[in-house]
């Protein structure tokens, strides 16, 4: 690739990973991006990356899968523009989110893996007693 402007011309590189999806899947899973969430707090999946598949001036319509199927999100999940919500998370919501954005012909897809991990506030008192 060459990149030039009226008074400097470059040339550069750029490496290209292609892959395949996983069988039966909608992403492969060496290519997902990865979140952490605690239970009974609040955290946002973003779908990453989609920025310059939006065309100006005009909503995206981002479709979210859980698992690569269709979802009844419950009340307390909120979708906007380019990000998932979920107001309190339970152990439930473990699993993979993919995004799902049309451009031209052609679907943008991005998977993110939530894990969660127990609420780091929850404190336990361990009593010892002499023998």
């Amino acid at each position: 690739m060459v990149l030039w402007n009226s008074t400097y011309c470059m040339k550069v590189s750029m490496s290209l990973t292609v892959s395949e999806n996983d069988t039966d899947l909608c992403y492969n899973s060496l290519m997902r991006f990865s979140e952490k969430a605690e239970l009974s707090k609040n955290k946002e999946i973003a779908c990453p990356g989609i920025d310059d598949y939006m065309q100006p001036g005009l909503e995206p319509e981002i479709t979210w899968y859980k698992e690569c199927k269709p979802k009844q999100w419950r009340p307390t999940v909120l979708r906007t523009r380019d990000t998932l919500s979920i107001q309190e998370v339970l152990e439930d919501d473990i699993g993979n989110y993919t995004c799902e954005l049309q451009f031209g012909s052609f679907l943008v897809r991005r998977t993110t893996e939530l894990s969660v991990t127990a609420n780091s506030s929850t404190a336990v008192t361990v009593t010892f007693r002499p023998i």
